[in-house]
């Protein structure tokens, strides 16, 4: 009764309406706000990814995997050589089914990337349009999103044909798929765990954030008051894809490589902790993105507090805090990981999974200010999206400097001073516009002139069974120009350089090399070299010119093992074509060298050029005849100096 009458009263009031006049119902009020900034940050997010949109030398290892296993040889680097020289399967898994229906594997690395790019974006959109919905009174602001989709090493790392993107990806879904998916709890929890399996299987640091999400989980339980049960069937669920899944990828990787650990894991740091050169990589990212170190610092502290606004739910107190879940992923990650294995050489490649983590920590410590200071909030996300053009202005001071006070540049990574980034570099920078190449007129990078020449040269090696050592950096030379076998001289695709011993610490990657004796011992017909304009003068008996006249380049090697069948039969090949190889064959040198450079040369260098020659031919091809003048010389040479003395 009192309800009706307070009710009668209110419609009877003077200010009120009649109760025979039809009511009248106000349009609803439609926000463009939302899908216009959502459209504005995806749009230039994917413009910038698409602009820098580029592959990495090292990528190629993973084509050559792709193109062996598609082509039936296997899941190997060199035929009839078992050794994981990648660190990705499931990324490489995604190529390998993009070339078997037809597409190139290193364009579809670039835009399969560029994809999960894009949808991180749409991630944390959608993460910031959920959370927005538990206080629609305050203006949405999509700072993670817009800070993401700003920073230029995330719009780098799109793309560059490594897993990067795709692995940021699924972290950040598995963290969707648990706090904002409207699923049952046992559906979120296969469907995380899942997420969480496949994590691990793109990458094998991606079992932390298993771990993490258990922990957390364990946590959340008995905070909760869970059962003992009832806590071991969730963290079983959560487990559970991770066991199907992982336990038989194991096993086969035990039996198809005799290890469960890349090679990488060895050739790397493997069980030595590097944490001086890995807490070095985390500064150098959070030097350049300081705003990111600052507001992340702000917002951990700013999660502690009481939330001001009142607006967590009681399925957040349920699912557990989204909030201090993306922090102890990220230093979990960043400390267990990054710095213990001591980062990459590549800048910000392995900061960049806990990226969304850091800018989704800024975004919700804004919207954890009191609703009254909603004008402050707004103040500060235009002061951090204003801050990126400082950011990377001090980006390319970190990186780099002024060659020699010109107007050329040079990565800061080859110093030794105070400027040094201790071998990190821009990946991208140094095989786009590091070192340039002038071809009619045009300047080209070096990856371009790398990925022509091994192209150009190809036919040539067709079916021969040569084996080249492969410098760092020539790793698309191996790929395009397709020798049986390659050998990678920092062990990446060799078990016995990458199980060698660290002896001094160097460019984190770069620390142990192909002794000589090894590269002997496989019998490696050449070591790849440069490739230059000019050939060097005079040529050295053992330096090996291929032409590329398409570019007006040379494409420089040097002898390891001699093979006379090989390289006669690579010398025909290229004089079919007309083409002015420069290949030692030695059978007709050494006759040459006999007749017109012996006479001239001294004791000592004669010396040592027998020397040489020995190593190179007559150990492997004595041949009594060529040898006896050498020694007669050489004799005579020893009495005249004798005689003098």
């Amino acid at each position: 009764m009192i309800g009706k009458q307070r009710m009668s009263k209110s419609h009877s009031g003077k200010s009120g309406r009649k109760p025979s006049e039809p009511q009248k119902f106000s349009k609803p009020q439609h926000n463009l706000w939302p899908p216009i900034a959502a459209l504005g940050i995806l749009a230039y997010g994917l413009y910038r990814a698409i602009d820098l949109r580029w592959i990495s030398d090292d990528a190629f290892i993973t084509m050559r995997y792709v193109k062996n296993f598609v082509e039936g040889k296997g899941l190997v680097y060199n035929v009839g050589e078992r050794v994981e020289g990648y660190t990705h399967f499931l990324w490489l898994m995604l190529l390998a089914a993009s070339k078997a229906v037809g597409f190139d594997p290193v364009d579809a690395s670039m835009w399969l990337g560029i994809a999960a790019y894009a949808g991180i974006l749409v991630l944390l959109l959608a993460i910031s349009l959920r959370e927005h919905k538990k206080n629609p009174k305050v203006i949405w602001l999509p700072i993670a999103a817009a800070l993401f989709a700003l920073n230029y090493d995330t719009a780098e790392w799109a793309s560059g044909g490594l897993e990067t993107s795709f692995y940021t990806f699924l972290i950040l879904a598995a963290f969707y798929l648990w706090f904002y998916s409207k699923f049952s709890e046992q559906r979120r929890l296969l469907l995380t765990g899942l997420t969480l399996a496949l994590i691990s299987l793109t990458r094998p640091d991606g079992v932390l954030f298993t771990v993490t999400a258990v922990v957390l989980l364990a946590v959340s339980g008995i905070r909760r008051k869970q059962s003992i049960p009832t806590l071991t069937k969730n963290i079983g669920m959560l487990v559970l894809p991770s066991i199907v899944i992982g336990v038989p990828y194991l096993i086969w990787k035990y039996f198809y490589y005799g290890d469960i650990l890349p090679l990488t894991y060895y050739a790397k740091s493997a069980d030595e902790n590097y944490f001086n050169q890995g807490f070095f990589y985390i500064w150098l990212y959070f030097r350049v993105h300081f705003t990111s170190a600052i507001a992340l610092i702000v917002g951990a502290l700013l999660l502690f507090r009481k939330n001001a606004n009142g607006d967590e739910t009681n399925e957040d107190v349920y699912r557990g805090s989204p909030f201090l879940t993306a922090l102890a992923a990220t230093l979990v990650y960043l400390i267990l990981f990054v710095a213990r294995v001591g980062g990459d050489f590549m800048f910000a490649r392995f900061i960049m999974p806990v990226v969304p983590f850091v800018y989704f920590i800024i975004e919700h410590a804004l919207k954890r200010l009191p609703m009254k200071a909603q004008w402050h909030r707004i103040g500060i996300a235009m002061i951090l999206l204003g801050l990126i053009p400082v950011e990377n202005t001090l980006r390319d001071n970190v990186l780099f400097h002024s060659n020699d006070g010109t107007v050329s540049i040079a990565g800061n990574w080859e110093l030794t001073d105070e400027r040094s980034t201790r071998g990190i570099a821009d990946e991208r920078w140094t095989y786009y516009y590091d070192r340039f190449f002038s071809v009619n007129g045009e300047f080209r990078g070096s990856m371009d002139i790398y990925t022509e020449s091994s192209k150009y040269l190809e036919p040539f090696f067709r079916d021969l069974d040569f084996t080249v050592a492969i410098p760092g950096g020539a790793n698309m030379r191996a790929y395009y120009t397709n020798f049986t076998t390659s050998i990678n001289e920092y062990g990446l695709t060799d078990s016995s350089i990458a199980h060698l011993a660290i002896v001094n610490r160097a460019r984190i990657g770069h620390e142990k090399k192909a002794p000589e004796e090894y590269l002997a011992k496989r019998q490696a017909d050449f070591e790849l070299g440069n490739v230059v304009a000019n050939l060097p003068s005079p040529l050295a008996g053992t330096t090996i010119a291929f032409q590329i006249p398409t570019l007006g380049l040379w494409q420089l090697a040097r002898v390891v093992t001699y093979d006379t069948a090989h390289m006669n039969e690579l010398a025909r090949r290229f004089d079919a074509v007309g083409n002015d190889s420069r290949i030692p064959l030695y059978q007709y040198l050494i006759p040459e060298y006999i007749a017109k450079m012996m006479p001239v040369r001294s004791l000592d260098q004669l010396d040592s050029d027998y020397a040489g020659i020995r190593k190179y031919y007559f150990n492997r091809y004595p041949d009594p005849a060529l040898q006896r003048p050498f020694e007669e010389r050489i004799a005579e040479l020893k009495r005249d100096s004798a005689a003098k003395r």
